[in-house]
This record gives C-alpha cells, structure tokens and sequence, in this order.
C-alpha cells in the first residue's frame, strides 16, 4: 500500500490480487464500489494499466462528512477495510466455484465410465399422435 498527499487530496493506492476478476470487484453498474465511495466520501479508481492492478482510493481535504471528529485518514482506512472484506468475498466465492466445477466434473467422468459398461436399452419409438390413439382404444 502507497500513500500520498498532493495539492488538496490524499490518497492511497492497494494491489489486486491476480485471481481477482475487475468487474466483480465493480460490480453490474458500480453496485460493489459506489456504495463504499458515498459511505467513505471517497474516490475509488480501479488501474488495469499498470502489473500488479491497482486500486487508488482517494479524498479531498476540503471534504466535509457528517462526522467531523474522524479524520480523512480514517475515511480512507474505513474504504480499505470495506474493500478487503469485498475481496475477500470474491475471493470466498471463487473457491466455492471452483469446488463445484471440480465436484460436477468427476461426477461427469464417473457417469461416462459406468455409461460405457451398460448396454444401450432401446425405448420404442412412439410419437405423441400413436400414444393418444393407444389409450383411446383402451
């Protein structure tokens, strides 16, 4: 993590880890970050440009919030923590993901290897049509 003050803003920059996907991190239309900004009064920028991505997280000194005994380094450990926990989250359901697929995928294999040492039973063919005639005459 990097801090730094310039002219009339403070800001601090966090690494995202590479297992991370950006947009889940946004979320659909900003719902995951914008919720963080207006609770911390914070600008929240997401860099893909730069190895390893970056999130810099950023206040105006001017910035008057509600609470005026917490001090700006304090919104933006707030906004820190928030996103930690975020993806830690995303990181949470990624795992669980990965179990599943992992679960599906040997239960696709075990299927195919009993499949293959079953006769094929045939079904007779019959049309909707023939079925209704049957049970007509019955």
């Amino acid at each position: 993590m990097q801090n730094s003050i310039r002219n009339s803003t403070i800001s601090t920059t966090m690494e995202i880890s590479e297992n991370v996907e950006v947009g889940k991190l946004i979320g659909r239309g900003g719902r995951n970050i914008k919720p963080i900004e207006r609770g911390t009064g914070t600008c929240i920028y997401i860099n893909t440009k730069v190895n390893p991505r970056q999130i810099e997280i950023k206040i105006n000194k001017d910035y008057k919030f509600k609470d005026e005994n917490i001090s700006l380094w304090e919104w933006i450990n707030k906004a820190i923590c928030q996103i930690d926990n975020l993806l830690e989250d995303i990181e949470v359901r990624n795992r669980k993901k990965d179990i599943e697929k992992e679960k599906n995928n040997s239960r696709i294999s075990d299927q195919h290897a009993t499949s293959r040492n079953h006769k094929k039973r045939r079904m007779p063919h019959t049309t909707k049509a023939r079925q209704v005639r049957y049970f007509k005459n019955i």
